[in-house]
């Protein structure tokens, strides 16, 4: 719809990674208006997810094409955005570090938005030192995006050290809290994360979320749908227009929302997030998988299916930082766990990921992408 269009104007994102040094490579595909979990696009294709090269699996959205080019080797790291798991989804499905910073951390400044309540930028890359880097150039107050603010100093040193974790406390969540498509492999290696970060440290507290919390991911879609409609609300109901039926669907459900649906949405999300502010209090970070299953093959799977999305919306509504990490392969194909901290508490999650980074380089898996002769 928008191929022959040129940008007017160049994102805060850009403009940083520019003046850092950085050298943009390209521009990549992804799932259209940002708006789903699997990575597809049936108009402009779907990226191949490297790590099968057989058959095609879904590469994670809707930072779909970055996460497939940073792991196929294209280029070292790369730029997504993360409204409902959109740089986590596809850091899990391609053996990648996601992070998703706080909103109002890094300026959304000319970033073509979905939702301007849950959007953020975060970057995907091979290890949690190179996105920890880019996130020191990107975050920071930008006047031209007045979320960003009233955000705290970046409290982050110029180098990471995978130090001991002895003095953080991190929230186990209850399994059987977990929803029951979740992959046995996923549940082993999730336990396993746990397990090593005992053992680097940590105290490992087991917990059971609010019995509301993994119920989030319907008024988060309420939120995305509903801006995502007032932004793009001619081009969505312009039948005229090629936009795939599943994202064309997915805008257009917010059209028969009840007066008032949207506005009490918000009015529950303040109430929410305080009262998990005070459940969060005793703790410096949860940890939970990423997703519920390895990357499924693109002809298998349910396009409204809300499964890549399940276990990392949630957080997003909550207001939340989140590190998505390698945890090992399931017969060839990457599993992930994600690590949760508090708004602005990327520090923390940082650090909590290197450390589990340098104790089992799962970081340094890579797909096979060339044939023996």
């Amino acid at each position: 719809m928008w191929a022959a269009r040129v940008a007017e104007t160049t994102c805060a994102t850009v403009e940083r990674l520019l003046a850092a040094g950085m050298i943009p490579l390209g521009k990549t595909h992804m799932v259209e208006f940002a708006f789903g979990g699997w990575g597809t696009n049936p108009l402009m294709g779907t990226p191949w997810n490297p790590w099968d090269l057989k058959r095609q699996r879904v590469p994670g959205g809707s930072s779909s094409g970055t996460g497939v080019g940073v792991a196929a080797g294209l280029a070292p790291i790369g730029i997504g955005s993360d409204t409902g798991g959109s740089v986590r989804i596809p850091a899990g499905f391609n053996g990648l570090v996601g992070l998703k910073v706080t909103f109002g951390r890094i300026s959304l400044h000319g970033t073509g938005l979905l939702s301007w309540t849950l959007d953020s930028i975060g970057p995907l890359g091979r290890s949690v030192d190179d996105c920890a880097e880019i996130f020191r150039v990107l975050a920071g107050p930008d006047e031209r995006d007045p979320a960003t603010l009233d955000q705290p100093p970046l409290d982050l040193p110029e180098r990471l050290e995978a130090g001991r974790l002895d003095r953080f406390r991190i929230a186990l969540p209850d399994a059987k809290q977990l929803p029951s498509f979740m992959h046995p492999a996923v549940i082993a290696a999730w336990q396993d994360a746990a397990k090593r970060l005992e053992t680097l440290g940590a105290k490992i507290v087991p917990v059971r979320l609010p019995d509301w919390a993994f119920e989030l991911s319907r008024p988060a879609g309420t939120i995305i749908a509903s801006e995502a409609y007032a932004l793009h609300r001619a081009t969505i109901e312009d039948e005229r227009q090629p936009i795939g039926p599943a994202v064309r669907e997915r805008v257009r459900g917010a059209a028969k929302l009840a007066p008032g649906e949207y506005a009490e949405t918000l009015r529950v999300m303040a109430a929410r997030r305080r009262a998990f502010a005070e459940w969060f209090r005793p703790f410096d970070a949860i940890l939970l998988p990423t997703l519920a299953l390895p990357a499924p093959p693109v002809d298998e799977i349910q396009e409204q299916a809300p499964i890549p999305g399940h276990l990392t919306r949630p957080w997003n509504y909550l207001g939340l930082c989140g590190l998505a990490m390698p945890a090992g392969l399931h017969e060839g194909l990457p599993m992930s766990v994600q690590i949760l901290g508090k708004p602005f508490a990327e520090r923390v999650i940082l650090e909590i990921g290197k450390a589990y980074q340098e104790d089992t380089g799962f970081h340094r898996l890579r797909p096979k992408l060339a044939h023996a002769a």
